[in-house]
């Protein structure tokens, strides 16, 4: 039996040059490019987050992934 899931992983600069990555599970299927760097903006802008490589600086990448789990055994 096989399950897909599908993440919008969101991908920040940190202060220390690292990268910090946001998952999350089953976001819209119609979202647009302009709000997802709009939240990423906030989410920087507001200093909300502080991650082990420090603050968020600015915004690498965001995509959808499907993954998908294949279970063996129960």
């Amino acid at each position: 039996m096989s399950e897909t899931t599908t993440y919008l992983r969101l991908v920040f600069l940190t202060e220390t040059g690292d990268t910090h990555t946001i998952s999350l599970k089953d976001p819209k299927s119609n979202l647009t490019s302009t709000e997802v760097s709009q939240v990423m903006q906030n989410i920087i802008s507001r200093d909300i987050i502080l991650s082990s490589g420090g603050a968020l600086t600015g915004i690498k990448e965001a995509y959808v992934e499907g993954v998908t789990v294949n279970q063996l055994l129960p």
